[in-house]
């Protein structure tokens, strides 16, 4: 692997690592459950294929008992109060930052990526607590109309009623963390199905609510078989509201589910973003930036720029400026400090990435730099770079979660726009140009739920965020993620 260094795992800390992850269960009815009757799962550490831990499965009747839970929790919301809900958010947030460190680690071991950015992850969620914890306060009834009306016409927000909420691994505290904020805000209690291949990262955030004074049944974790349980708790009369963080056929299947309840559902799903890039623009720039985000996180971001467009004049420069990034990077285990990309989060992602490769190539494709699986233990894949990629080719036309970037020309903006327009999806879009006039008509042009114009930074806790297309609907983040939660009662009286 001449164009790229991989990290000697010398450091001690790597090695006596495992010692400092936790014993994993679900949280039900305001008990930890260590065991089912239910196999367990193993939790692997994707960097050196060791079991990590026994992770028990839920069984039709624990979900019951989650149901019964949160259902009991519902029914006295009134006691829980949005002044309540603040407290418990911030002082959550408080037990978040001072655990950063063992948070991290966790997140390295079960996740793969880099130190650095599981810290980032964890001062992510201290943020989505504490502003959530704010707009708490925000949900009070609103005046409507004229008040010189005989009829008062007000609208009274109450909770949506008990969620449940599916999310994926790659980001094992952020996505679960953030629809808990939400929902907690909002007052609604949740059964959070979380990853089976991170789990210790969703119940470091149970026992932080828990500490912090959530009510009883506010909060079930489980684990366990993906469809069954989705199918029972969707099918309930409890729950009310379903929020998943996932692939576009997960979400697909449970948008089925859920219209035979009539439930609303919010689908933040798969994505396959463009990064179209213009001669105009600051091309050592885009360049770095674009490559320091396609392969964050091993390639595995859902909003990650994963087909990028250069338009031709510029493109033997950018070529040259991102290869020299791409080079820079270190392979490694996400706990040596030298470290940029770590693993893959589990063995079907190399198997996967594998396919992608040798398809690519079979239709033409030329690998500038990478291509190959690290050998050794761990599931390590080269940052990958690949030239005239076939516009039918698995890499170009479906979600592929890795560290691949393809790279294709451009002559003209409007060619540019129908390349990034072509999928099903409409997740993110990336623009770098000096025009103004040419961003305009980007911004209007591009189907995506968030175009973002030189840059790569994409969302915060305040940002509010949803795809288009495939991509799903239902915002996440900002106050526009928290109405999601909300139903907004029409309240008509005559004045007295």
């Amino acid at each position: 692997m001449p164009s790229t260094m991989v990290t000697e795992q010398h450091n001690s800390t790597i090695a006596g690592a495992n010692s400092g992850y936790p014993t994993l269960g679900m949280f039900i009815d305001g008990k930890f459950i260590e065991s089912s009757l239910a196999a367990p799962a193993e939790v692997i550490n994707p960097a050196d294929e060791t079991v990590l831990g026994l992770l028990p499965s839920a069984t039709p009747q624990l979900l019951e008992r989650a149901l019964h839970s949160a259902e009991r929790a519902f029914g006295s919301s009134r006691r829980f109060l949005p002044e309540n809900r603040k407290e418990v958010l911030e002082r959550a947030a408080e037990i978040l930052a001072e655990r950063e460190a063992s948070i991290s680690l966790r997140i390295v071991l079960e996740q793969g990526k880099p130190l650095g950015q599981a810290r980032a992850e964890v001062a992510r969620v201290v943020e989505l607590f504490r502003y959530y914890a704010q707009l708490a306060l925000e949900l009070r009834d609103t005046e409507l109309g004229d008040n010189r009306q005989t009829i008062r016409r007000s609208s009274k927000p109450v909770p949506i009623g008990v969620v449940a909420a599916f999310t994926a691994w790659n980001f094992p505290l952020v996505l679960p963390g953030r629809k808990l904020a939400m929902a907690i805000a909002a007052g609604c209690p949740v059964i959070l199905k979380a990853a089976e291949e991170t789990p210790a990262a969703a119940i470091e955030l149970v026992r932080a609510l828990q500490e912090a004074g959530l009510p009883d049944g506010y909060l079930n974790l489980v684990f366990g078989n993906p469809a069954e349980i989705s199918r029972q708790l969707i099918a309930s009369p409890v729950v009310r509201k379903i929020s998943l963080t996932g692939s576009i056929p997960v979400g697909k299947s449970l948008a089925r589910l859920a219209a035979e309840g009539m439930k609303p559902a919010s689908m933040e799903l798969g994505g396959h973003s463009a990064a179209l890039v213009f001669a105009d623009a600051d091309i050592d720039a885009a360049a770095r930036e674009l490559a320091a985000a396609k392969f964050a996180n091993a390639g595995q971001v859902c909003t990650a720029p994963s087909r990028l467009f250069i338009e031709m004049p510029a493109y033997n420069k950018f070529v040259d400026a991102f290869l020299c990034k791409v080079k820079s990077l270190r392979i490694g285990n996400g706990l040596d400090p030298d470290t940029d990309i770590g693993p893959l989060a589990h063995s079907r992602r190399i198997d996967a990435t594998v396919g992608v490769v040798e398809d690519a190539i079979a239709a033409g494709a030329q690998i500038i730099t990478g291509g190959n699986r690290v050998k050794g233990p761990g599931y390590f894949f080269e940052p990958t770079v690949l030239y005239n990629a076939a516009p039918d080719s698995l890499v170009m036309r479906n979600e592929y979660f890795a560290p691949l970037a393809p790279l294709s020309g451009f002559n003209n903006e409007m060619q540019a726009v129908s390349m990034a327009n072509a999928l099903p999806y409409g997740l993110a879009a990336y623009v770098y140009t000096q025009s103004p006039e040419r961003i305009e008509r980007l911004i209007e042009n591009l189907e995506a739920g968030g175009v973002f114009v030189n840059t790569t930074a994409t969302v915060t806790a305040f940002t509010p965020f949803c795809g288009v297309k495939e991509s799903g609907y239902g915002y996440e983040g900002g106050r526009r993620g928290l109405d999601t939660f909300v139903h907004y009662r029409l309240v008509n009286s005559v004045r007295n």
